[in-house]
């Protein structure tokens, strides 16, 4: 372990990727000795009630070789323990029969402890997956995949509804692999009609394994396409239509019950040939919210290999960035408070897209597309295999709570040999209270998947927790945390956090064995139903890697 505010880490450990680093991390959640004590809250199986968006991607090893995956769709909980149906689309080129599957789930059970960590599964026609997860409400949850035959995270949230003619204007950001399994992002926004819902304008920029600019994947105007609501307006299909080599995709989407009345879709792309995509819409915004941004992107450096930052930067309406300090993790090697500016090329925002270029920050220019559910961006300097992705939030508070409950989904790149290869996807999912103490101020527990064993009982805690945080006095709204998870697979956690608000933090890690963002989520049980969060829940890299093959 090796904390990330140390001037540089050890060296560059992790082996790089053959593309970009994943969406998740799993590590294994082997036995433990003496299961920790859970900390004690006010959760139960009352709390999962009525019907949820499930969205989850990652890596996925069930015929052997690893490569992408995405499940979205809804699970059906009746608040006493029992998921009696839903209705689930599985983009998976790894099952035994490859391709994309509509799946109607049959009935199981779901358990949660009373600090809002609960265990399920998917049971389906072609595989079943298991789940763990943490709610910080009843209307919201953050989700690992918790199996051997892969792993994955994201996130799982009250579903709503919409009228076709309240949709209006949407920025998106999806994330997988293209055809050949290559790590794979793209951004955009467009107008709708309101009422046949096709798309009337909007563009698109594309990365694809590091191709972007170079390759005329930038800023490309929407030539066609829809997005229509069923009746009912909860589920619909969208197409998206631009000249690029990708043509027209095809995605299924479901709508997400917001806290603040905004749109928040999930998407997930149905096409059997072509690339495999999922991820968010939100309500399109015209210019930035001025005054401090935190952000987290990952995805992998110009050589493939894995690479994570966080940081903050000061903004005008119209994107101009100063005063911007960058900590980043490239393969290992980790480096706080890196210095940058920047702003949109010609100092304007056009139609809702900034190209945003930015001098000393590790990465030269990024799509930058404002929403509702923060500053959506994706890297497009055509930077060799360079490709990351993720997201900024306008910064409403600088500190969080204490005491109080929190949990926490980690996602990455291990260096450590999973089934004889370097470089796997790992994922964590937490549960912890924070309190006023100078030290071991962070105590709860901790689930990994590292695609080993994980454990058979992880509602029952699979390793202890311990950790501290420091806000740091001269970053105010930032701060380090050091936390140990014995018997995990590094042993603990080096990571850098950012507030968000009174119940979002991100953080970067600065491992030198490990390189992962992720976000920990203030936990409220109060009130019944709750809404799901209206920004995107970064949970994990938006860019997942083409994982090698798994040998034993």
């Amino acid at each position: 372990m090796n904390p990330l505010a140390a001037t540089k880490c050890a060296g560059r450990l992790l082996m790089a990727l053959t593309a970009i680093a994943s969406t998740l991390l799993i590590a294994s959640c082997g036995s433990s000795s003496s299961a920790p004590t859970p900390n004690i809250g006010g959760f139960n199986n009352g709390s999962l009630n009525g019907t949820y968006v499930l969205s989850v991607s990652g890596t996925d090893f069930r015929s052997g070789g690893g490569s992408f995956f995405a499940i979205v769709g809804t699970i059906k909980a009746d608040g006493k323990g029992n998921i009696t149906g839903g209705t689930v689309d599985i983009n998976d080129a790894n099952l035994p029969s490859p391709g994309v599957f509509q799946e109607t789930l049959s009935a199981t059970t779901y358990s949660i402890t009373s600090d809002g960590r609960g265990t399920s599964k998917l049971l389906t026609s072609v595989g079943d997956f298991g789940l763990d997860f943490v709610l910080t409400s009843t209307g919201h949850g953050l989700v690992t995949r918790f199996d051997i035959a892969g792993t994955g995270s994201g996130t799982l949230d009250l579903q709503g509804s919409a009228s076709q003619s309240s949709l209006g204007s949407l920025a998106f950001s999806l994330a997988g692999a293209d055809s050949g399994g290559n790590s794979m992002g793209t951004v955009g926004a467009f107008t709708l009609n309101p009422s046949t819902g096709a798309i009337a304008s909007g563009t698109q920029d594309f990365n694809d394994n590091g191709s972007s600019a170079a390759s005329g994947l930038t800023g490309l105007p929407f030539t066609g396409g829809s997005l229509v609501l069923a009746s009912g307006g909860t589920t619909g299909t969208a197409v998206l239509t631009t000249s690029s080599i990708f043509g027209s995709l095809g995605f299924d989407v479901w709508v997400v019950k917001t806290s603040d009345g905004s749109t928040h879709l999930k998407f997930i792309e149905t096409d059997t040939t072509g690339p495999a995509l999922s991820g968010d819409a939100f309500t399109q915004q015209t210019s930035f919210t001025a005054g401090q941004l935190v952000f987290t992107i990952s995805g992998a450096d110009f050589l493939g290999g894995p690479f994570a930052a966080g940081g903050y930067v000061t903004t005008t309406g119209d994107g101009s960035l100063s005063n911007g300090i960058e900590d980043f993790n490239d393969d290992g090697t980790a480096e706080l408070g890196r210095q940058f500016t920047g702003g949109c090329a010609g100092a304007t925002l056009t139609a809702g897209r900034c190209q945003l270029n930015l001098i000393g920050f590790t990465n030269a220019s990024f799509a930058a597309y404002p929403s509702s559910g923060g500053v959506l961006l994706l890297e497009n300097d055509s930077n060799a295999l360079a490709l990351s992705q993720g997201a900024a939030f306008a910064q409403s508070e600088k500190s969080f709570a204490a005491p109080a409950g929190y949990g926490l989904n980690l996602s990455g790149v291990n260096a450590n040999p999973i089934f004889g290869v370097s470089g796997a996807e790992v994922d964590d999912i937490a549960q912890f209270i924070t309190s006023t103490a100078t030290t071991n101020n962070m105590v709860g527990v901790l689930n990994e998947n590292d695609l080993t064993i994980p454990c058979s009982t992880p509602t029952s805690g699979c390793y202890t927790l311990l950790g501290t945080y420091i806000p740091d006095p001269t970053r105010i709204g930032s701060g380090s945390i050091v936390a140990s998870t014995p018997g995990s697979l590094i042993g603990g956690l080096s990571l850098e956090y950012y507030v968000v608000d009174g119940s979002t933090m991100l953080f970067v890690e600065g491992d030198s064995s490990q390189v992962a963002i992720g976000t920990f989520e203030a936990q409220s049980v109060s009130g019944s139903g709750g809404a799901a969060q209206s920004r995107m829940a970064i949970v994990h890299p938006l860019v997942r890697p083409h994982a090698a093959l798994r040998s034993k």
